[in-house]
């Protein structure tokens, strides 16, 4: 896990936001503000009943009341969202987690207003948001290994598929976790995926697009291959860092990536 000041900008926002309202409704819950801790969860929590009120899909995301919750849902959004963010850009990263996180809330509506569940239970957490950013990492790495529930060795591929089995399985358990927000955010995660892996250029920019042009010219691509050189190196290093900023690092041409390299350390040998 990298520092938080290393951290992708919109991870470091998020953190704070979610952990600023759980430090608030901490301190009203603890401090006996009854009016502060019921305006927070009464207003900020996805209520199904109240499906009505569409500020709900966004505040639910950052509302967390419980220490262990709020812990662990960070933990998840920095050890998987920063290299997120990294590879597919910071536009999509919080495309993606916006769209997951209200998604999953609108998919599970339905359950809990067939009368299964309690259609006035409080929905919390940015886990439905976080199940979409899990999809993504089950996209690009589906062959890493990661500590399932703490202590199962186990590829993400696989885990995938275990976690969404768990929330079927417990989904009308009446137990006090949002299962089918969840399951409704790893839909989120492979609709967002599919319009990100080729969708988005057959039906338009639905959501973001990045711009990126492609040449055709034989000798403009030698030139970024590294046989002909920008003469402001620096300009042409600040439009790659932008494309990686919006697109993610995987957006980039080899020879781009090779640009990119040897111009930062001819700029760093300059700079002493």
């Amino acid at each position: 896990m990298k520092p938080f000041r290393y951290l992708a900008k919109p991870l470091r926002v998020l953190i704070l936001i979610n952990a600023a309202v759980f430090v608030l409704a901490f301190l009203a819950q603890n401090l006996r503000n009854d009016m502060l801790f019921g305006s927070i969860v009464g207003y900020g929590s996805l209520i199904p009943a109240y499906f009505m009120e569409p500020w709900r899909y966004v505040t639910y995301m950052f509302v967390h009341v419980q220490f262990m919750h709020f812990i662990f849902n960070m933990l998840m959004l920095w050890m998987f969202g920063d290299e997120i963010a990294e590879w597919m850009g910071n536009k999509h990263f919080v495309a993606m987690y916006m769209f997951c996180g209200i998604f999953s809330g609108l998919f599970s509506i339905p359950f809990y207003l067939s009368g299964a569940l309690n259609p006035y239970a409080f929905i919390i957490g940015a886990s439905g948001a976080l199940m979409g950013i899990f999809v993504a990492y089950y996209k690009f790495f589906p062959e890493r290994r990661l500590l399932l529930f703490f202590f199962i060795p186990m590829k993400i591929k696989y885990a995938m598929w275990v976690l969404v089995a768990v929330d079927v399985f417990f989904a009308n358990s009446g137990d006090t976790i949002a299962h089918f927000t969840h399951l409704g955010g790893v839909v989120a995660g492979f609709i967002y995926m599919w319009f990100y892996q080729g969708g988005f250029s057959k039906f338009g920019r639905i959501f973001i697009r990045p711009k990126i042009k492609v040449s055709s010219n034989k000798k403009e691509s030698a030139g970024i291959e590294g046989v002909v050189f920008y003469i402001d190196e620096e300009k042409r290093m600040d439009e790659i860092l932008r494309k990686v900023n919006d697109s993610g690092i995987h957006s980039l041409t080899d020879g781009e990536k090779q640009f990119l390299l040897q111009a930062s350390d001819r700029i760093r040998r300059r700079r002493g």
